[in-house]
This record gives structure tokens, C-alpha cells and sequence, in this order.
């Protein structure tokens, strides 16, 4: 699933839009499944291991957020740094939205640090470069060299452009880490492919008889080969099959069974529809680097495949803006899901995980959208081509729009990520 992070990063004046990357999300949650309790040493052991759950999965949402947090705070520090190396005056560097609940400001520094309620996002604010004379109400720009808006367009350019390389370098680092660490994947295919999970308890896949963990050695006789793309090629038979009978060799536990499933047809583009999540069936080891040579060109591999697929991705959800591409989208809840759920059951593949997040939120604030760093990189390249800098007022009207926008595509995620949430926690409960 194509993780689509949204960030609303763009450097401005203070009490006009300032640098930020807007998250809006909640927590993901364990189902403890309810029950009376009494006295007695079987139900305290059973109290304990609920408590004991909810203690992991509490700890594991902390994980995930926090994660998530880091990712925008390097992020932010990149506009920060890129700002004060330059001698630019920064007015706030926050990390989170809504009140401030610690607030730290060095001495003889003009910035004010602070952590906010919501740790989802931050921003950095910069002094805004007029002032308004108290008896007339006129505006007077000031001419101070180290605002950000006296500088020239070179310098607010690496300003604006640092967010996105400081979240570059985080992802390779990450990588770099991962190869050192835990090595670089490697997979030994073999025949079938599994069902790693029923998306729908009540589908069609599940009314035929199959089940979380089978293996598909062969459909309407023919046998599934092992290879990278079995899985694929499965899912598009079935999407194919315009609802026919099919009929699956299964391989379950020690035992070989046949089923027949009747896809559901059809959706809106024309495809069929089992409700069953594919995957190779492979064996999955773990190659470490021999060399710090061999390490880098590992690291650069996998961050290249890595930037690939974000790409790809997200060319797959423009091209496919009222398609099931767009499903797949995943807002600040639906990371800090999938950081929790990383958390309790594969702690190896964090790194991997934020290098994944921290590139999508690259490539995202890369956009020439307004609102975005790429929106606002588009106003310099405008003022250079033309030799004037596009109207303040202008630049204003147009992010007030894009934020308005990119608020109501937040809002969009939050609800589409809480009942994803809702899904999977349903899917669980069920025997």
C-alpha cells in the first residue's frame, strides 16, 4: 500500500503561513477482548496478560507516533539549519500543533522552542518583514538583511529546498543502518502463493472455503510457478475471471485439498473480486555486507528501488485519482498504525519503515503545489523568470486555498484510515 503523507511544509513570515508539515491522526488500537473477572489465581493471570497486552500495544502506538514525529522533526530542522547557517532570523521552531506544553528559549537567541500538545507535525516561523505604524495603521517594510524576505531568491530557495534533502538524507541513512544491521533481504521462492489474509470475512474467497495462511499451488489446473511475480499474476486471473468458478489447489498444513470459489463480479472498473490479500510464498534470509564499500552500494540499491517505488506510487494515484489506487492512500493515523503494528511484530523492519515514510514526505512536499515546498520553490522561479517576485497578497490568497484543500484531504485520510482501523480490528476478533 502506497503510504501518501501529506505535509503542508512552506516557509512564510510569522503571522502569515509559516513552515510546516501538517499531520492530523490519532492512535492505533489492541482489541482486548471484554470479560468479567473474580478473585482467584486463573482469572489475576488472565487480568495480567490483558494488562500486559494493553501495556505492549500502548507502548507500540508510542513507537509509531514518535516515529512519526522524528520523521517531520528532521524535517523542519532542515528549514531550520538552512536558515540560521545563513544568518536568517527564526521567530518559532515548534514540533506539534495546538497549545504549547514546554517551551525553551536560549539566551541571547531570538527563536523560541516548543513541544505542542499534538506531536504530529511542527512548523518553524520566521519575523515577519513589515510592520504596522500604531497611529497611522500603515505598513512599512523593513529593510533588515537577515529577514527572510530581504534575502535574495538563492538563499530562500536552499531555505525552502532543506526540508526535503534533510528528509533524503534521513532515508538513506535509515537504509545504510538497516543494510549494517539486519542485512538486505533475500528470498528463495517457492511453488504457490499464500493467502496472507482474508480482507473480507464474508467474501467470496472466505465463502469458498479459504483460509489465512493456505497456499495456492494451482488454479483451473494450472500450476503457479515460483517467482516474484506469482502473486500478481494470481490476483490478476481472479480479477480477470468476469466472476467464473474457479477452482484453487490448495496446499494446507500436510494436507492437499481442492476448493471452488465463484469470484464476486464486478467492480466499477470491471474486475473481479475474491477479498483475499496475495503474497509470494518465500523464504525470507538476510544477506550482511562484507565491506563498508559493500555496504554503501547495498544501501544505495535498496534506497534507489525504495525512491522507485515511492514514485511509481505515486504516479499510480494521479493516474488513477477515482480508483482503488487512492484507496491504498494512508494518512498520519494509518503510519502510526503500521508503525505500532512494525513495533510489536518486526521491530527489524522500522528502519526501513521510516526511510519509506521519509521519502514519501519528500517526494509529497516536492510537489509545485501551493502550500507545499515545491509551491512555494514555484513562486522564486516565477519571481526569477520574471524579475519581480509575485505579489504578496497573491501568494497569500493562493495557500490560504491550498491549505483549506490539503486540510479537507487530511480530514479525508483521518476518516478512511479510522475505518481501516476498524476493519482490521473487526478481522481480528473474528475465530
Amino acid at each position: 500500500a502506497h503510504c501518501g503523507v501529506r505535509s503542508l511544509s512552506y516557509c512564510r513570515p510569522l503571522n502569515r503561513p509559516v513552515a510546516r508539515s501538517g499531520f492530523k491522526g490519532t492512535r492505533s488500537r489492541q482489541h482486548v477482548p471484554p470479560r468479567c473477572m473474580a478473585a482467584g489465581p486463573g482469572n489475576s493471570e488472565a487480568f495480567i496478560t490483558a494488562m500486559s497486552g494493553s501495556f505492549s500495544g500502548a507502548a507500540s502506538t508510542i513507537t509509531g507516533l514518535g516515529l512519526l514525529a522524528f520523521i517531520v522533526l528532521v524535517h523542519e530542522t532542515g528549514h531550520y539549519l538552512a536558515a540560521r547557517l545563513q544568518g536568517i532570523r527564526v521567530k518559532d521552531f515548534s514540533v506539534g500543533f495546538g497549545p504549547k506544553v514546554i517551551g525553551w528559549k536560549p539566551k541571547n537567541s531570538e527563536t523560541q522552542f516548543n513541544l505542542r500538545l499534538l506531536p504530529l507535525g511542527g512548523f518553524v516561523a520566521f519575523p515577519d518583514d513589515v510592520e504596522v505604524d500604531e497611529e497611522s495603521g500603515e505598513e512599512r517594510k523593513l529593510d533588515d538583511p537577515n529577514l527572510l524576505q530581504n534575502r535574495p531568491a538563492l538563499d530562500r530557495a536552499i531555505v525552502i529546498s532543506a526540508g526535503i534533502i534533510a528528509n533524503i538524507i534521513l532515508a538513506y541513512a535509515a537504509i545504510f543502518t538497516s543494510v549494517n544491521i539486519v542485512g538486505v533481504p533475500r528470498y528463495e521462492y517457492q511453488p504457490g502463493v499464500v493467502i496472507s489474509q482474508l480482507t473480507d470475512s464474508k467474501g467470496p474467497g472466505a465463502v469458498g472455503g479459504l483460509k489465512r495462511g493456505d497456499i495456492v499451488l494451482a488454479l483451473d489446473g494450472q500450476a503457479i510457478q515460483p517467482t516474484a511475480q506469482c502473486a500478481k499474476d494470481l490476483a490478476t486471473s481472479i480479477r480477470g475471471s468476469n466472476g467464473r468458478e474457479l477452482l484453487f489447489d490448495v496446499k494446507r498444513g500436510n494436507e492437499q485439498i481442492q476448493l471452488r470459489v465463484t469470484p464476486r463480479c464486478c467492480t466499477p472498473s470491471g474486475d473481479s473480486f475474491a477479498g483475499v490479500q496475495l503474497s509470494p510464498n518465500a523464504r525470507v534470509g538476510r544477506v550482511l555486507p562484507s565491506s563498508p564499500i559493500q555496504a554503501m552500494s547495498m544501501a544505495s540499491h535498496e534506497f534507489s528501488r525504495l525512491a522507485e517505488q515511492t514514485f511509481n506510487g505515486l504516479v499510480s494515484i494521479v493516474r488513477n485519482t477515482n480508483g482503488e489506487a487512492t484507496k491504498n492512500l494512508s494518512g498520519p493515523v494509518g503510519v502510526i498504525s503500521m508503525g505500532a503494528e512494525l513495533a510489536r511484530n518486526d521491530q527489524t523492519a522500522l528502519l526501513v519503515f521510516m526511510a519509506v515514510i521519509s521519502l514519501n514526505l519528500a517526494v509529497i512536499n516536492a510537489l509545485p503545489l501551493p502550500g507545499l515546498d515545491g509551491g512555494q520553490m514555484a513562486f522564486i522561479i516565477v519571481e526569477v523568470l520574471s524579475g519581480r517576485p509575485v505579489p504578496q497578497r497573491i501568494q497569500e490568497s493562493v495557500n490560504r486555498a491550498a491549505i483549506l484543500l490539503l486540510l479537507l484531504l487530511s480530514g479525508s485520510l483521518l476518516v478512511g484510515d479510522i475505518e481501516k482501523l476498524g476493519s482490521m480490528a473487526n478481522v481480528m476478533e473474528k475465530p
